[in-house]
């Protein structure tokens, strides 16, 4: 049997083509290993996903949702139903086009809200970066737990998000990316930007460095644009803009940089605390006077915190590997 071109594929699915013209690809699709291995990759919602270009291996590893593999092993169990309904489909060629559509656009949309949901949690000391069915992508700081559905709605592709994430989202006009926050969410288009919202932290953070976002509030909304950050009090329900010199520096962790920006030693301890996941047992509330202003590339405790101490009085005593003792001079 030949190989019917890209074209006249196309064609077919599109119902743009013959009665002829479709049953020649039905057949192909149905009887040839060629066509079969064809028609899987298009109906395999996640195979894209594969495509990694331009992201960083070395920073993050991978963390592939165990949900394709589960979706390719039940998709290879289903390849003799398909061959059968695909020999039925040569005979009624108007039928099968419209519910192999139907089926091609429900491996890809959660058409009707069957679909199940995975939820991920970054311990302290790790972060990872997860793959989403439509290419996009979301790196994962430490101790960050994250909720995402096994297929996107036709309307629109919700997360759900607790603690720090750097998002690389895919365009797509029709169904607008949106990460909910508790009360508040962000919605997007098709952009980058970094998001911090952990749990015990009164404010929350966005920083936009590509495209544009809206921040909705119970009050209101806001539209930012590249270079601007949402700074969101959870208490007061209060929301501030502003307009940043270098708005990449909010997601220099992605690249494992540590940026401490005239930052109190309470917030520094807590961003290491997430890092190096150690406990720090602070003996003289004095020590929370002080501020930082550093940038490393180091990944070792013991190095950021001798570059710590070249800057204020206060002094930093590892003990068993995961407690620091803080204390002054």
């Amino acid at each position: 049997m030949n190989t019917p071109d890209k074209e006249l594929i196309d064609r077919v699915i599109a119902g743009q083509a013959t009665k002829k013209e479709a049953r020649e690809v039905v057949e192909w699709f149905s009887d040839t290993t060629e066509g079969q291995a064809y028609l899987s990759e298009l109906i395999n919602s996640d195979a894209h996903l594969l495509d990694l270009e331009g992201v960083d291996e070395t920073s993050l590893p991978p963390m592939l949702s165990q949900k394709i593999l589960a979706e390719i092993n039940r998709q290879i169990r289903q390849k003799e139903i398909r061959h059968l309904i695909f020999r039925v489909a040569a005979i009624l060629i108007p039928f099968v086009m419209i519910a192999g559509l139907t089926f091609y656009t429900n491996s890809r949309l959660d058409l009707f809200g069957t679909s199940g949901y995975s939820e991920i949690y970054i311990p302290k000391g790790e972060k990872t970066r997860i793959l989403f069915q439509d290419g996009s992508q979301a790196f994962l700081n430490a101790d960050t737990k994250i909720r995402y559905p096994e297929k996107f709605g036709l309307t629109e592709r919700k997360i759900q998000l607790e603690g720090e994430a750097y998002f690389k989202i895919a365009t797509n006009s029709n169904r607008p990316f949106i990460v909910q926050i508790n009360d508040t969410k962000v919605k997007v288009l098709g952009t980058s930007f970094n998001v911090k919202a952990y749990k015990n932290d009164k404010n929350l953070n966005i920083v936009l460095d590509r495209g544009k976002i809206s921040f909705i509030t119970p009050r209101n909304s806001y539209n930012l644009h590249p270079g601007q950050q949402a700074v969101y009090n959870t208490e007061s329900g209060q929301c501030s803009i502003y307009s940043l010199d270098k708005s990449t520096e909010a997601s220099l962790w992605v690249n494992n940089i540590t940026q401490f920006k005239d930052t109190p030693l309470p917030e520094v301890l807590k961003t290491l605390n997430r890092k190096f996941n150690v406990e720090f047992r602070l003996n003289d509330p004095n020590a929370y006077k002080y501020t930082y202003t550093l940038t490393t590339e180091s990944n070792s405790l013991k190095e950021i915190i001798k570059e710590l101490e070249k800057i204020t009085p206060v002094r930093f005593q590892i003990q068993n590997d995961n407690v620091v003792i803080v204390t002054t001079n």
